[in-house]
């Protein structure tokens, strides 16, 4: 009886090792595997042609499925990756090549921005943190020199497509809000979509102030990078400009824009330099 015991847990040992062996993808992997695995699913997935658009979490948990992984576990890989992501900014910028592949963001410029900027005489503008270059494009469709930059090699290249089938030029450079060189009387506009720009932040206006020519024109619309909006801090920190438009919008009212104005509040701040 005790052998027959002893052959009975044995095998039941053997078909776990086996369907481990079997079923390796199963397993609830540790955050560096998942990290590690996500780098080179990026550097792998094949870019999407312009004018297409895949959410990224959808390729990649489809993609996790398609290799053997449980859907319950895809997905939850995939939430590890998107809060591991704000880690580093070599985090941040392999998430965003692999967002630009898939073709990620609005394709239309931002409302605000033609709002702004009706009647003005084209000029310098520069696209900060520009993604796939939906607002620079638009601003050199109607004579603007534009000039563009972004951590994200992908979003520049996305850009560079979309200006050429568009028959457009853009000056593209890759580079972060903190290595840019913002110049000085260098811009007659400056545009700040949903690029991670907080303009809550003391540091912008001494950059902004330096940047712009006199009568330039900023124009910011984001989440704050997920900081509560707060005007009168807003008013404080811009007070040396002309402020021609500021808003606290709620969340989900705009609906048009990039995923984060539908879950919390949104900032729109247009401002002059005198």
């Amino acid at each position: 009886m005790l052998a027959g015991m002893m052959r009975v847990m044995l095998g039941t040992v053997l078909f776990a090792l086996m369907a481990a062996a079997a079923f390796p993808q199963s397993a609830a992997l540790p955050d560096e595997q998942i990290w590690s695995e996500f780098e080179q699913w990026v550097a792998a997935l094949k870019p999407l042609p312009p004018g297409q658009s895949v959410p990224i979490q959808k390729r990649y948990v489809e993609s996790q499925v398609a290799a053997g992984v449980p859907a319950e576990e895809a997905a939850r890989r995939y939430e590890r990756m998107n809060t591991i992501r704000w880690d580093s900014t070599d985090r941040m910028r392999t998430y965003w090549d692999g967002a630009f592949k898939s073709g990620a963001g609005p394709s239309n410029p931002l409302r605000l921005l033609q709002e702004t900027i009706t009647g003005m005489k084209p000029g310098k503008a520069l696209d900060s943190g520009m993604g796939s270059g939906r607002n620079a494009i638009y601003l050199a469709s109607i004579g603007w020199d534009v000039t563009g930059y972004d951590m994200s090699k992908e979003a520049l290249r996305a850009a560079q497509e979309s200006a050429a089938a568009a028959g457009v030029k853009l000056t593209t450079k890759e580079a972060k809000h903190d290595t840019f060189d913002f110049g000085e009387d260098q811009w007659d506009l400056i545009v700040c979509s949903y690029n991670a720009l907080n303009p809550h932040d003391k540091q912008w206006p001494p950059v902004f102030l330096r940047a712009l020519r006199r009568g330039g024109i900023a124009v910011f619309q984001g989440t704050g990078a997920g900081q509560p909006p707060s005007l009168p801090r807003l008013l404080d920190n811009w007070k040396g400009f002309h402020v021609l438009r500021i808003e606290d919008v709620d969340a989900g009212v705009i609906t048009d824009e990039w995923r984060p104005s539908l879950r919390r509040r949104t900032v729109r701040l247009v401002i002059r330099k005198e």
